[in-house]
C-alpha cells in the first residue's frame, strides 16, 4: 500500500496570523541585518528581499485564487521548454544537497515540494523556476563553491521568461481552476521557513540579550511533545524500533524520509516483534519523502515499526506519533 505525500504546515498559528508575525520579524531584522551577517554570511543583502518576497507571496497565494490556464497547445517549442526546465531545477537541488547536505529547508527553499506538481504543468513551472531563481541568487557564492555556475543560475529565470511568454497567450479561467492545497502549503512554509533561520541564528547571537532575543522567537502554541524515533538502515537491509505509545485503530504517525536522494526507497510497516515480515507497508521515495499515516496502515498489529531500504543506498528515516 502506497500512499501519495502530503505537504505538512511548518507552524501551529492561523496562516494570517503566521504572514504577520513574519512581516514583523522582517522589520526586526532589517534593524539587526548587519549583526547576522557577521554572524553567518548566508544573511547577507540578499536574504532580506527574499525573505519579503515570500512572504508578499504568501499573502497572495490563496487556494481558491484564480490561476491561469494550462496550456491547451502541446507544442514541440513548448515541451522542449518544459524538458529544459526540469533539467535546469533537477541541477540546482543536486547542487543545493552538496552546498547544504543536512538542511532539507533550504533545498524546499528552492521548491523541491512544488517539482512533483509542476514538472508537467506549465503555469506551475514557471512558478517554480520564480521561486528557485530568487533563492538560489541568495545562495549563489555557496552553490558557486560546489560547481553550480553563473550560467545555469541565470538559466533558470531565461526559462521562467520563456515560459512566461508563452502563458501570455492563454486566457485566464475564473473560478473552476484553483491552486492545489500542497502548493499553498509550500508557499506557506517557505515564507515562514525564514524566520525559522533567523530565529535560530538570533538564540545564539542573542543570548545574552533576552529583550532582543524575544523579538525573533517564533510565535504560536508549541507543538506537544510526541515520541520519536530516527532509524538509519544500510543498503538492502533493514531495522526496527520499538514504540512504547500504544499504537490503536486511530494513533497517526508522521513518517520523513531524511535527505531523500534519486533512487531511495524506503519501506516502512509494523510489526510485533523484530525479524517479523511485513505484509501491510507504505513506500518513502525521493518524490513521496513526507507523509502521514494511520498506525493500522502500517499493519494490524504490534509495538515495533520497521524500515526495510529496498535501494543501495543508506536511508535515514524519521518516525513520530501524532496522537
Amino acid at each position: 500500500m502506497k500512499r501519495a505525500a502530503t505537504v505538512l504546515r511548518h507552524y501551529h498559528e492561523a496562516d494570517a496570523t503566521m504572514r504577520q508575525d513574519m512581516r514583523t520579524m522582517h522589520a526586526h531584522y532589517l534593524t539587526h541585518q548587519a549583526v547576522f551577517a557577521v554572524f553567518n554570511p548566508e544573511f547577507g543583502a540578499a536574504f532580506g528581499p527574499g525573505w519579503l518576497t515570500a512572504i508578499d507571496t504568501a499573502d497572495t497565494t490563496s487556494i481558491g485564487a484564480v490561476r491561469v490556464a494550462e496550456l491547451k497547445e502541446n507544442t514541440a517549442q513548448v515541451q522542449d521548454t518544459m524538458g529544459l526546465a526540469q533539467a535546469a531545477i533537477q541541477t540546482l537541488f543536486y547542487y543545493g544537497g552538496r552546498a547544504y547536505p543536512h538542511n532539507a529547508s533550504r533545498l524546499d527553499q528552492y521548491g523541491r515540494r512544488l517539482y512533483e506538481a509542476a514538472r508537467n504543468n506549465h503555469d506551475k513551472m514557471r512558478t517554480l523556476l520564480e521561486t528557485a531563481f530568487k533563492a538560489a541568487t541568495r545562495d549563489k557564492t555557496t552553490l558557486a563553491t560546489k560547481g553550480y555556475t553563473p550560467a545555469q543560475l541565470a538559466g533558470l529565470n531565461t526559462l521562467a521568461l520563456q515560459l512566461n511568454e508563452t502563458n501570455t497567450t492563454q486566457e485566464v479561467k475564473k473560478g473552476s481552476n484553483t491552486e492545489d492545497g500542497d502548493h499553498y502549503l509550500t508557499i506557506q512554509n517557505l515564507a515562514y521557513g525564514y524566520g525559522q533561520e533567523v530565529s535560530a541564528a538570533a538564540k545564539i547571537i542573542f543570548a545574552d540579550n533576552a529583550a532582543t532575543l524575544k523579538l525573533f522567537r517564533l510565535s504560536g502554541p508549541a507543538a506537544p511533545a510526541h515520541e520519536t524515533h530516527e532509524l538509519t538502515v544500510g543498503l538492502e537491509d533493514s531495522g526496527t524500533v520499538l514504540f512504547t505509545t500504544p499504537f490503536t485503530a486511530t494513533t497517526q504517525l508522521h513518517l520523513r524520509l531524511a535527505v531523500p536522494q534519486p533512487g531511495q526507497e524506503a519501506v516502512v510497516g509494523r510489526v510485533v516483534a523484530p525479524g517479523n515480515k511485513i505484509f501491510t507497508f507504505v513506500t518513502l521515495t525521493q518524490d513521496a519523502s513526507e507523509m502521514e499515516v494511520t498506525a493500522t496502515a502500517l499493519g494490524p498489529a504490534g509495538q515495533y515499526v520497521l524500515v526495510q531500504n529496498g535501494s543501495s543506498k543508506p536511508v535515514r528515516v524519521e518516525i513520530t506519533v501524532l496522537g
